[in-house]
């Protein structure tokens, strides 16, 4: 009896044995890594920045020469860009900025032999500038895994400029001295091509800072109020945060 209980206890023994064997603990892949045999999924697709933005048509700081009384200028830029692959994205940003401006102008020509001339002008402005830009993002650093990336940029622009002008203006030109009110405004449409290089620093999983240099060529003539700005080649920079949505 002793003897055939052992055998039937090795006999239940074999035979689990192999069921043991067969049994294995599923390891879970940590954050940010992934399992033999699996692929690298793709960084989150959606992105959006804001940052500080300037160029030659939205200049940072404060007025002009001449100009008194006036707001500090300080451009921001909103952006939202779509990741096609790990290395293309497309991206669209909007850049804004108003400053109002007060000036006081006068001339008094007294030239020998000729009448006195006097001519003076005092008033404000409130200039408004909206900057569209349309651009694809290419990477170029060859290692993916890097906190610090670098792009090439190109795509389009444009800029939208309005003026608005409110003031007197005080001369002599029809003999005696003649005060005229004056109210309105002028605006300017400039379409531009636009290349660049811009660099991408990995704060965390979710957070970007970055920095865009462009280089702009007008496509339209253009005088931006008189500036005397044709056809030329200009330059726009941004620096900002971005946040990529995604687990």
């Amino acid at each position: 009896m002793r003897f055939l209980s052992l055998a039937l206890g090795g006999l239940l023994l074999s035979t689990a044995l192999p069921a043991l064997a067969q049994t294995s603990t599923e390891t879970p892949a940590l954050p940010g890594t992934t399992l033999p045999g699996t692929t690298t999924p793709l960084p989150p697709r959606y992105y959006i920045g804001l940052g500080a933005y300037s160029s030659f048509y939205q200049s940072l700081g404060h007025a002009s020469e001449g100009s008194y009384d006036y707001n500090f200028r300080l451009p921001v830029q909103l952006t939202a860009g779509y990741q096609l692959s790990p290395r293309l994205a497309v991206q669209l940003g909007v850049a804004y900025s108003a400053a109002n401006y007060r000036y006081d102008q006068f001339l008094l020509n007294t030239t020998p032999g000729q009448p006195a001339s006097y001519n003076s002008m005092a008033g404000s402005k409130k200039q408004q500038q909206t900057s569209v830009s349309a651009l694809a993002r290419y990477t170029i650093t060859a290692n993916p895994a890097h906190r610090l990336q670098f792009d090439a940029l190109g795509g389009a622009t444009f800029e939208r400029g309005t003026a608005y002008y409110q003031g007197s203006r005080t001369d002599n030109a029809q003999g005696p001295l003649t005060t005229t009110n004056y109210d309105y405004h002028v605006s300017q449409n400039t379409w531009l091509l636009t290349g660049g290089v811009g660099a991408r620093y990995r704060l965390s999983r979710h957070f970007e800072l970055t920095y865009d240099f462009m280089v702009n060529k007008a496509l339209n003539d253009t005088n931006r109020y008189g500036s005397g700005l044709t056809n030329t080649l200009t330059t726009s920079q941004a620096l900002g945060l971005r946040y990529r949505f995604g687990r």
